[in-house]
């Protein structure tokens, strides 16, 4: 077909598609972008087509098992049914312990804890790299450490730890160099300072 025999559409037709899509852009905005987006069902189409779930925080569940089973004491009353929050009987401790390590020098430094004690930690190095493992063992069964992290070469880990049994929980360090080093480690938290081994 020859271009100059096409037809332009009338003012009217212009209008009316225009209008047409209007109503089409309304639609999908009320019925698929609000329900989706901000989470606001005027028609309830977004309930009904699931879209509203789009735009439904999510909330993670704590575990099962853990520091929600540590016990209350006789002032807060039984621990909270809720997962997301322990009680424990002692004030919490913080320490900060600075740990020099000679040219390939390795050390091990614990902590006791009980099941369900909590430690937030930071740990870092003033230069070079280790290698670490973070680990634990049961007081009535020392010979089955359970390894909680390990890396071959850092500088620095930052973490929340929950003991998930009694015992002595701890990393172990090794110097990667031929210089002296010192090893910064912050602690806060429930825990016993147990020893240091080289």
């Amino acid at each position: 077909m020859n271009p100059s025999q096409l037809e332009m559409p009338t003012r009217g037709g212009l209008l009316l598609r225009l209008g047409i899509a209007a109503l089409v852009g309304v639609a999908l905005t009320v019925c698929v972008i609000m329900p989706a987006e901000y989470r606001k069902d005027p028609t309830g189409f977004g309930r009904l087509t699931g879209l509203i779930a789009l735009a439904t925080p999510t909330v993670a569940k704590a575990p099962t098992e853990g520091p929600a089973a540590a016990p209350g004491d006789a002032k807060t009353g039984p621990a909270a049914p809720a997962q997301n929050a322990w009680f424990y009987p002692a004030e919490y401790r913080t320490d900060i312990v600075k740990i020099p390590l000679g040219p390939d020098g390795e050390i091990e430094y614990k902590v006791a804890m009980k099941a369900g004690e909590s430690m937030v930690y930071s740990w870092s190095v003033n230069r070079e790299s280790v290698y670490f493992d973070f680990h634990g063992e049961p007081w009535n069964d020392p010979k089955h450490a359970t390894r909680y992290r390990e890396e071959q070469e850092n500088t620095k880990s930052n973490g929340t730890f929950v003991a998930p049994f009694d015992g002595i929980h701890g990393w172990f360090w090794l110097n990667l160099s031929d210089k002296p080093i010192v090893v910064t480690l912050k602690m806060s938290g429930y825990y016993q300072l147990h020893k240091m081994e080289p």
